[in-house]
């Protein structure tokens, strides 16, 4: 008698739990704090070189959503999507082609870095480096890299290769930083 009494007990305060549990997610529902939960979609590692239309005026691209070789996809709550990369050594590479129309464009990229000697890298276009950093010192938030905006002009339509990566060709870069997103956006 006592077994089962206690075992009604039992049941009784979890479902007290549950419909806690119950109340306290429909009222993040309401509040859209569950949506947010729901929105955060973990990343796709690739295995082939993904290809992007440019159209508009610009465009966004994911760092996580890129081929990556020796790059670390990071939950971040900051991120635009809510994940970001980490290069990890002199090795790492996020790439992607873009196939551009004729024009000149303004390269960025979103990064987080907390310190000078982990915040330089290179933006590869085809098989030219651009240097890239951001503020000095870094904010330790993702900024764009304003202070090192890469502009180049394509003379007809054609397909990019774009690379981000610690080290080109015998020029270093830094590792441990945090990259987001790179956007492009036509200028002329």
């Amino acid at each position: 008698m006592k077994r089962a009494f206690l075992c009604a007990g039992a049941v009784a305060a979890l479902m007290s739990i549950a419909a806690g549990c119950a109340s306290t997610k429909a009222a993040a529902v309401q509040s859209g704090e569950e949506k947010e939960e729901e929105a955060v979609v973990k990343p796709m590692v690739l295995t082939d070189l993904p290809v992007v239309e440019f159209s508009g005026a610009g465009i966004k691209y994911e760092c996580e959503s890129m081929l990556l070789s020796q790059c670390v996809i990071i939950q971040d709550e900051n991120a635009s999507s809510r994940y970001a990369i980490r290069i990890e050594n002199a090795a790492s590479k996020a790439q992607m082609k873009v196939q551009l129309p004729a024009g000149t464009y303004e390269c960025l990229v979103s990064e987080k870095a907390y310190k000078s000697e982990q915040s330089a890298f290179y933006v590869v276009i085809d098989e030219n480096p651009y240097r890239m950093y951001p503020s000095n010192p870094p904010l330790g938030t993702f900024e764009l890299t304003t202070r090192t905006p890469v502009y180049f002009t394509i003379d007809e339509p054609r397909t990019v290769l774009i690379s981000i990566q610690a080290k080109a060709g015998n020029k270093n870069g830094d590792t441990g930083m945090l990259l987001d997103y790179i956007q492009f956006v036509k200028r002329k």
